[in-house]
Formats: C-alpha cells, structure tokens, sequence
C-alpha cells in the first residue's frame, strides 16, 4: 500500500494471483518476492503501519515446480499502526525451501512515523526474530551410498538476526532502503572425529525500493523498482508495472533481471466496514 490517510479505514486483506515464467538465477539465500509491493513486510520493518489500516497479506511462490528443490516459499505477514502518528508495528512467518535447506523465519517490526510535511512522512524501522533452518541431507540422490555428509540431516540452532530499514511515503510514491538481516549467522555445522565444521553462512542483503502513483482517469498506473545488492553476487532487480481499478482490482507484470517474468492479478477487499 503506498496511499496514507490520517483516518481510519477499513481492515484490508490482500488476494494475489500470479503467472510466472522464470530462468535460472544466482543462488539466493533471502527468499524472493516478485510481488515485492504487496509484501513489503518481508524486507522493509519502516513500513509497518505505513497503511494506517490492519493491513494482512499472504504469498505463495512456487518456481520451477517440476524440478527437484526448486525454490517454494510461504509467506503470511500483518501490520497496523499503534496510534495513527507515531508508531506502527507488524510481523511476519515464512517458511522457505531452496534445494535441501529448509528454513522457518518469525519476525517482528516496529516503526517509529515521522511528519515531514503535510503529504510526506518518514518511517524508521527495526526488525527482530528468528530463523531455524533444517538441512536435509538424506535426501540428496548421492552416487556413493556411504558417504557420511548425506547420511543425516543437519537441524541448525534457533538463531537471532535483527535488521533496519527506513521508508519514506505520501500519496504519491514511496522509496525505500532496508536490511533485513545484518547478522551473518551460520545456518549449520556437523561434528566429525571432534572437529566442529560450520557451513553456509549467511550473507547481507540491502533491498532499494521506489514506485510511484500516476493517474489516468478512473485508473492508476504504479510503476515500481526493486534493487537488491546482495554479498558475494551481482546486483539485481526488478521491474514492475500495474493498474489500479477502482481502488480495488490489480492488473499487472513485473521482470527480473535475466531471471524471470511475472504477471500478476490482485483483488483487495475489506474485512471490516466502518
């Protein structure tokens, strides 16, 4: 949501839909989201009561869905402002796999709302959680049957991560640059013979966000972009392009580079009326 009003609204559930036509990309360890601008929980903490609404949303993302370990990620996620000027707060459950690496994430946002002038506000956000990965070892088709890597799956520890993000918004567009998660943490480690080896570390993400709102009569263009600067990797992103139909149907698509195309339908509707 990029629109703000000082008043209440009605809650609001997000429904999306998605057809999507991919290519091979980089490895990722941070989930993807082509539908990024109705997600933007996942990696931005300043949004959190951005909308001035209960605002829940729900993505499912499924790639290459004939082949082995494709990446599938679920995503459910809310947010709401506490008092309608100075602070929001949110939380989101992911649960991701990408090849043999499961992992479960739970965070939580809170976002400190500042008026810049009368149409223009600045969010400064935080987000805490968890993150518990499971490495399943057994079930990679291993040509040597007695291999010990492959013969157990690896269970991380719960580990802590935290991340900021700051968010700058009106009626006309937003901009917005975050990092999710700034610890580095080590997603497993198996013991052989009393030597302790740690494996996969995570690396940081740093996520540019901007769209803008551009009447056309009864309709609304929203152009928006992601950047996504990720160590270790070239940076990447993504493009997107909808209208807005009475204020309640989406059509759209988006591109990612040398990746994929998404064209994407979304209904919003109200679950509670004034």
């Amino acid at each position: 949501m990029i629109t703000a009003r000082s008043t209440p609204r009605p809650a609001q559930l997000l429904l999306v839909m998605a057809l999507v036509c991919s290519a091979p990309v980089f490895a990722q360890q941070q989930p993807l989201y082509s539908m990024y601008m109705w997600n933007m929980m996942a990696i931005q903490p300043g949004y959190a009561g951005s909308a001035d609404v209960l605002n829940a949303a729900a993505v499912s993302r499924i790639q290459w869905s004939n082949i082995n370990g494709a990446p599938v990620t679920h995503a459910l996620s809310a947010h709401a402002p506490i008092n309608y000027r100075t602070l929001g707060a949110g939380g989101s459950l992911v649960h991701d796999r990408i090849g043999r690496t499961y992992t479960t994430s739970a965070y939580g946002d809170i976002a400190y709302r500042m008026r810049l002038n009368k149409r223009t506000r600045l969010a400064l956000g935080i987000k805490a959680g968890v993150d518990h990965t499971v490495i399943a070892n057994t079930q990679v088709e291993n040509t040597d049957p007695n291999d010990p890597t492959f013969q157990s799956d690896v269970a991380g520890r719960v580990q802590p991560n935290f991340g900021f993000g700051a968010y700058l918004w009106s009626k006309k567009g937003y901009v917005g640059l975050a990092v999710p998660k700034l610890m580095r943490n080590y997603l497993g480690q198996f013991n052989s013979d009393g030597i302790i080896t740690r494996f996969h570390q995570e690396a940081t993400h740093l996520f540019l966000t901007a769209g803008c709102v551009l009447p056309m009569g009864t309709v609304k263009f929203r152009p928006s972009v992601m950047l996504r600067a990720t160590e270790g990797a070239p940076l990447s992103g993504d493009l997107a392009a909808n209208f807005f139909f009475q204020d309640r149907i989406t059509l759209g698509a988006a591109y990612r580079h040398q990746a994929g195309i998404v064209g994407m339908v979304s209904m919003q509707t109200p679950l509670v009326r004034p």
